[in-house]
C-alpha cells in the first residue's frame, strides 16, 4: 500500500539517475546467487501490480515478494533439457540454492505454471514460509551491496528501500517500504529494468554452469513464463457470455469455435487469472494478437469483472477459481498498460 501522499511524480532526470543506479547495481553488485536479480524483478512487478505513478512510497509485504520469487523460480527448479540437469542458481558447490531445494519436489507434481497455483493451501504453506525466511535472512539485506566488501552496510546506498543494519534484524522484517519515486520509476522503466536484469541473470547462469555454452534457448527456459492451459475455461466462458464473442457479440456455435484470450495481452504483462480472460471468436482473436484493445472494450471488460465477480471467484468445477484479489491486480495492470498507449 502507499504510505504517504505528499510526493510528486518523478522527473525525467530522476528516472535517468534511477536507471543509472540500477545499472551500477547490476554491473558492480555482489552476486553469489541469482536472488538479487529475482528481487529486482519481483519489486518491479509489484510496483506495476500495486503501485501508481504518483511518486509516493509503497509498502511491500515480504510475503508478496515471496510469492513473486516462487513464480520466478518455478520453471528453474526443473532440469534444463539441453543438459538434463537443474541449473545452479548459487555458487556453493556442495548444495543447490534454497529456492531450488524447496521447489524441486513441488514442480515434479505439476506441469502448469506457478501462476495457476497461487492459492496457498496447507501443502504449500511451507513453500511460502521457507521463501519468506530466505528473503528476510539474506536477500533484502544484501541487494544494495556494491563490490566485494564483507561489510554490506558500508558498501551500499539504500536507494530502493531502507533496511536494518544487520542481517539478524532484517530477518524480522514483515515488510519493506519503497522510497518516494521508486515505485513510479519502476513502473515507467519496467521494460528496461527487466531486460537488463534478465540479461545479467542469464550471463550469471552461463558463467556458473560449466556445461552451458552460447545456448539460445537458455533465456526462454529461464524467463519464458509458462502459460496455463486456459482453453480449459472455454466452456465456462461460453456459458458466462451466453455463447457470444466477448468483443463483437457475434454468436459462437459452440465453445470450441472460440479462443480463450488474455484481455491484457500476455506479451504486455503475463497474467493468467480468469479475471484477465475472455472468450473470443477465432477470427477476431487472430486479428488482435498482442494489440491493446480499444478503451470501450476495456471498460466493458472491467464491468464484467465486477458483475461476474462471484462466479469468477467461485471454486471449480462450477466457478472459475480465481483469487478475489486478482480483480484489483487486473485493474492495476490495465491502468499501467493503458497509461502507456
Amino acid at each position: 500500500m502507499r504510505t504517504n501522499s505528499n510526493s510528486t511524480p518523478p522527473t525525467a532526470e530522476f528516472h535517468l539517475a534511477f536507471l543509472a543506479k540500477i545499472e551500477r547495481l547490476l554491473a558492480e553488485g555482489r552476486f553469489t546467487s541469482t536472488y538479487k536479480f529475482a528481487l529486482l524483478i519481483a519489486l518491479t512487478n509489484i510496483a506495476v501490480e500495486r503501485g501508481d505513478d504518483s511518486g509516493d512510497e509503497l509498502e511491500v509485504e515480504v510475503d508478496e515478494i515471496a510469492r513473486q520469487f516462487l513464480e520466478l523460480y518455478w520453471s528453474m527448479a526443473r532440469p534444463y533439457p539441453r543438459v538434463n540437469t537443474i541449473l545452479k542458481q548459487n555458487r556453493e558447490a556442495a548444495k543447490p540454492s534454497r529456492m531450488i531445494t524447496i521447489l524441486k519436489d513441488e514442480v515434479r507434481h505439476s506441469i502448469s505454471s506457478y501462476q495457476r497455483l497461487r492459492v496457498y493451501r496447507a501443502s504449500r504453506d511451507s513453500l511460502l514460509s521457507e521463501t519468506r525466511r530466505t528473503l528476510a535472512k539474506d536477500v533484502l539485506y544484501r541487494l544494495h551491496t556494491i563490490g566485494n566488501a564483507r561489510d554490506a552496510a558500508k558498501t551500499s546506498e539504500q536507494f530502493l528501500y531502507d533496511h536494518p543494519p544487520t542481517a539478524g534484524d532484517c530477518a524480522k522484517l514483515a515488510s519493506i517500504t519503497l522510497k518516494p519515486g521508486v515505485a513510479a520509476a519502476m513502473r515507467r522503466l519496467r521494460g528496461v529494468i527487466v531486460a537488463m536484469t534478465e540479461a545479467r541473470w542469464a550471463l550469471w547462469v552461463r558463467e556458473n554452469n560449466e556445461k552451458l555454452a552460447a545456448d539460445r534457448e537458455l533465456e526462454e527456459f529461464l524467463f519464458g513464463a509458462t502459460r496455463s492451459p486456459v482453453s480449459n475455461f472455454a466452456a465456462r466462458f461460453y456459458d458466462l457470455q451466453e455463447g457470444r464473442c466477448f468483443y463483437t457479440g457475434d454468436k459462437l456455435r459452440e465453445p470450441s469455435a472460440g479462443d480463450v484470450d488474455h484481455f491484457i495481452p500476455w506479451a504486455r504483462y503475463p497474467f493468467d487469472s480468469p479475471f484477465n480472460l475472455v472468450l473470443a471468436s477465432k477470427k477476431v482473436n487472430n486479428t488482435l494478437r498482442d494489440t491493446l484493445k480499444p478503451t470501450e472494450w476495456r471498460d466493458r471488460w472491467l464491468a464484467r469483472n465486477d458483475s461476474d465477480f462471484a462466479q469468477l471467484t467461485a471454486p471449480v468445477p462450477d466457478g472459475f477459481g480465481a483469487l478475489p484479489e486478482d480483480r484489483a491486480t487486473s485493474e492495476a495492470i490495465a491502468a499501467w498498460v493503458y497509461a502507456r498507449m
